[in-house]
């Protein structure tokens, strides 16, 4: 796919002839065992409190998962959904992030690693409902924000270092409007992003898999630096990240501050938001089951002012993180045990949740399968690889 700012290099592979068979094929074989997850795994998250509603986005099951925000089940049970949009005709894949747009009563989802597409669902859609709008957008695109004062739609796009930017109602194969995007950036594997509107920033946060910027030299692609020419070394690992970059941001354009370093405790930063009642930074730290808040002003290596972690928080595994600025809560996404967890927005320590949705009863064991494409059969400790 081209797009501006963006060079998508990839090798072809060669046609392949099917053979002629002199047998038909055989009946389906069933599998003599299964190792499946039957339930929805919750990815990204959203609140809309002006609707007292969450969405959650199900790569197992491939749907969007509608729930009453004051529903609470922490007695154990599973939790019954208002709706769920799920079929072939919706175009739901392996979702990542969500984001809700209240006034027109929309659910926007990203496709990550198969599709490529943005989705755009009606809140009144149920069961196998067509999409409003379905837009291509960059391989392995992951975190999405929607920008209300420049009517723009905002998609972070991991394999490309990039956030690219779309008018909010794109759709079909559109150009984007503008990238952030360049060694100047220092964007690296991005995943979550919010929209800022009070203080008109942009927040990302990166896991720091530098994969390199590409250029087209006119006979296949190459690592570019950052004076143009091309580089030897393509990719590197650096500390995960957030950056902040100005809400009008594009190219090549340096961010406005950064938090990186030791002190941090940044470890597979997921998905981000601003807390604006507490001008305060809210990250769900995949990487040791924790929520990382920040003071918005800070930069550097600086250390959270606060951290929601410990086994009293039921957190595992966290995903997606929405915070709900009206009724003073932090949603978090678990992918490790089917459950969305609600705390107060002030909360720090080792506390409890106040309020927990479940798409499957309590210690329902999860395989965490994401999208897996190989597996490896280990002979020595008789065990299955399975890569996500």
């Amino acid at each position: 796919m081209a797009l501006t700012g963006i060079v998508s290099c990839a090798a072809l592979a060669g046609s392949s002839s099917e053979g002629r068979r002199s047998q038909p094929f055989p009946e389906d074989i069933p599998a003599a065992r299964m190792v499946v997850d039957p339930y929805s795994v919750l990815n990204g998250i959203a609140v809309d409190p002006e609707h007292n509603l969450v969405v959650a986005s199900d790569p197992n099951r491939k749907s969007l998962l509608l729930y009453d925000r004051s529903q609470n089940k922490a007695e154990s049970s599973q939790t019954v959904p208002m709706g769920q949009m799920i079929g072939p005709a919706t175009y739901i894949g392996m979702v990542a992030s969500v984001v809700l747009d209240s006034q027109r009563q929309e659910i926007y989802t990203a496709n990550n690693d198969i599709e490529d597409t943005v989705v755009v669902m009606p809140y009144a859609g149920k069961g196998n409902v067509k999409p409003a709008r379905v837009l291509s957008v960059p391989h392995q695109a992951w975190g999405l924000a929607l920008g209300r004062s420049t009517d723009e739609l905002a998609v972070t796009a991991e394999i490309f270092n990039a956030v690219v930017f779309y008018r909010r109602e794109a759709k079909g194969v559109e150009a984007p409007v503008r990238v952030i995007r360049g060694p100047k950036t220092r964007l690296s594997d991005p995943h979550g992003i919010y929209w800022d509107q009070v203080n008109a920033e942009i927040g990302v946060a990166s896991h720091g898999n530098f994969r390199g910027v590409l250029r087209n030299t006119g006979s296949g692609c190459s690592p570019a630096a950052s004076n143009g020419e091309t580089a030897e070394e393509s990719g590197e690992f650096r500390p995960p990240s957030i950056a902040i970059f100005s809400s009008k941001a594009k190219d090549d354009e340096p961010p406005l501050r950064m938090i990186e370093g030791d002190s941090t405790k940044l470890d597979w930063p997921m998905g981000i938001a601003v807390d604006s009642a507490h001008n305060t930074i809210a990250v769900a730290n995949n990487g040791d089951n924790s929520i990382l808040i920040f003071d918005r002003k800070q930069e550097g290596n600086v250390a959270p002012v606060r951290v929601i972690h410990g086994d009293r928080t039921g957190i595992n595994r966290p995903m997606g993180l929405a915070v709900d600025s009206q009724n003073g809560e932090i949603w978090i996404s678990n992918y490790g045990d089917h459950a969305a967890l609600a705390f107060e927005s002030g909360a720090d320590g080792n506390v409890a949740p106040k309020r927990i949705l479940r798409s499957a009863p309590a210690g329902t064991p999860s395989p965490g399968f994401g999208n897996p494409m190989a597996l490896a059969y280990d002979t020595k400790r008789d065990e299955i690889l399975v890569p996500n």
